[in-house]
């Protein structure tokens, strides 16, 4: 192969390897996705459990308070059911917070403005599904957009290494190369010899 058709084999790996780097982005943007959208879900199942136990802690506090106010309580009681409504009140705050994070990220994932864009709470009541044995085989995890990608990048340094070693020889050097290493074993014995008559060829005449 010459460097000609190496280069555009080259070019042709590096342009593949970008096709796989967009698929890689592509993905990872998709699962991001996903994954901000199921967090969502979650937030509004913890939401809904969190609302449902500060109304009971509302109503433990009341009764409890009345209670104090009757002398069948101590003030410690009061104290105590204050905290624990006042505790998940800031939960339920913090993620109402969380919860309009995931919706702001999902809502730039889709190119739509935060402010234009809004899910309804919806509580994820979903069965983490059962996987059978084989629907993933070792091929799948091998084949992604990556591992591509890095595979046609390892073909193209393999193109542009022949590329360099043939600027880097001369003509027909290769063919001398491999001319000499299929020469005997018994033409390298007289190498030795040669050298040493042309070196002695070039001895100055003063020495």
């Amino acid at each position: 192969m010459g460097p000609r058709s190496a280069t555009v084999t080259a070019a042709r790996e590096e342009a593949q390897a970008t096709a796989a780097d967009l698929e890689t982005a592509s993905l990872s943007l998709h699962a991001e996705l996903a994954f901000d959208y199921f967090e969502l879900r979650a937030a509004d199942a913890q939401k809904r459990l969190l609302d449902d136990t500060v109304k009971a802690y509302t109503d433990a506090l009341r009764l409890t308070t009345t209670r104090f106010e009757g002398g069948a309580s101590p003030k410690s009681d009061v104290a105590q059911a204050q905290t624990q409504l006042d505790t998940t009140r800031v939960a339920d705050t913090d993620l109402g917070v969380q919860r309009a994070q995931y919706e702001h990220a999902i809502a730039i994932l889709v190119g739509k403005p935060p402010a234009e864009f809004s899910l309804a709470p919806l509580p994820l009541n979903l069965q983490t599904p059962i996987i059978p044995g084989g629907v993933f085989p070792r091929s799948f995890w091998s084949g992604g957009p990556d591992i591509a990608a890095v595979e046609r990048r390892m073909a193209e340094a393999n193109e542009q290494i022949g590329i360099a070693r043939a600027a880097f020889l001369p003509h027909g050097g290769v063919e001398r190369v491999r001319r000499f290493e299929g020469s005997s074993i018994l033409n390298w014995l007289t190498w030795p010899s040669r050298l040493w008559a042309v070196g002695t060829s070039i001895v100055p005449d003063f020495v």
